[in-house]
């Protein structure tokens, strides 16, 4: 299983509605809709991690020294 990078959705990779290929990585889609959006803004849905919020450091870090 793998997770539709636009909706989230789980799908199996062998049946997905559409696949597309960004930054060297296939990505499965699993609507017409989902394959809309992707194609509307690659970047956006190929790179998910760079659009989440980032947890500030704080007491979970490992101390130095």
């Amino acid at each position: 299983m793998v997770k539709d990078p636009v909706c989230g959705v789980m799908i199996d990779p062998d049946t997905a509605f559409a696949t597309r290929e960004h930054a060297g990585n296939t990505l499965y889609l699993h609507a017409q809709e989902c394959a809309d959006k992707f194609d509307a803004d690659p970047h956006r849905y190929g790179h998910p991690g760079e659009h989440e919020p980032h947890e500030p450091h704080g007491p979970h870090e490992h101390p130095t020294g």
